[in-house]
């Protein structure tokens, strides 16, 4: 079985993100360290634990900047068997571009399996998968948290609100990770090592699409701001059975929550 994981990398939680000047997007000039978008971690483990039970191979796929490598390399140290990076110029909203550069890849390789996570925790799109799987006229599953597989037939499960849903899908298909699907493991230091040595297959965005195709962005930011920030808490001094007559005075008269 052929299994391929899309991944893309986030800024690390702790980073410091502004705005840009114009107002229109985020500012990651002062991000020093990027990581696997922590859903594509559990779609990486998925593909594993898959190889594991039924055989073949996972390829990791990653499209953006020279950057990326770094998590291809991540996901080998993990277990994967191929790494495949898409040289492109990273724009966030250019999703149909993305997904399209993707499609061409995949289009001349043969393929079972497409995992991915739900979302990036950058931008929070999770529009890629679908745009990809309606190139690829193959059926997509989102948000999954439970995948059997079977005689080229899947057993997918997804959480909602009115509880689980589980749906049956031929193969190949693609499959969107969610929290609780899996617990990703850590790379291993000798896996690591080997990923140092192991060569990441490289293709061009100019080899893989006609670059006289336009791909405009569908999607217009107007404004970009930050949450305004929060109010300075307060501390209750005094006894225990002041500080409860107060704090029910508080959410009465200030909060007004009671």
């Amino acid at each position: 079985m052929n299994i391929f994981v899309f991944l893309k990398q986030v800024p690390h939680t702790e980073s410091q993100i502004g705005v840009r000047a114009d107002g229109k997007d985020v500012d990651l000039k002062n991000v020093n360290e990027w990581v696997i978008n922590p859903y594509d971690e559990y779609a990486i483990e998925e593909g594993l634990r898959i190889r594991e039970r039924l055989g073949g191979k996972v390829f990791v796929v990653a499209i953006g900047e020279e950057r990326v490598k770094g998590a291809l390399k991540t996901a080998l140290g993990m277990g994967a068997d191929e790494a495949v990076w898409i040289s492109a110029e990273e724009q966030p909203y250019e999703i149909f571009k993305k997904a399209y550069l993707a499609y061409q890849f995949l289009k001349e390789n043969q393929f079972d399996l497409i995992l991915t996570g739900k979302m990036g925790i950058d931008y929070y799109l999770g529009s890629f998968p679908l745009l990809l799987a309606q190139f690829l006229d193959i059926p997509c599953v989102s948000g999954i948290v439970r995948l059997e597989i079977k005689d080229k037939v899947a057993l997918a499960t997804r959480e909602t609100e009115a509880g689980k849903e589980i749906s049956e899908t031929q193969l190949p298909a693609i499959f969107t990770a969610e929290k609780g699907l899996n617990e990703p493991r850590y790379p291993t230091l000798r896996l690591l090592m080997s990923a140092q040595k192991k060569e990441i297959l490289t293709h061009k965005a100019e080899d893989l699409i006609d670059q006289s195709q336009s791909f405009p962005s569908k999607i217009e930011i107007i404004k970009t701001y930050l949450p305004p920030p929060r109010k300075q808490g307060r501390i209750i001094e005094g006894e225990p059975e002041f500080q409860v007559k107060e704090l029910v005075r508080l959410l009465r008269e200030e909060a007004r929550v009671i």
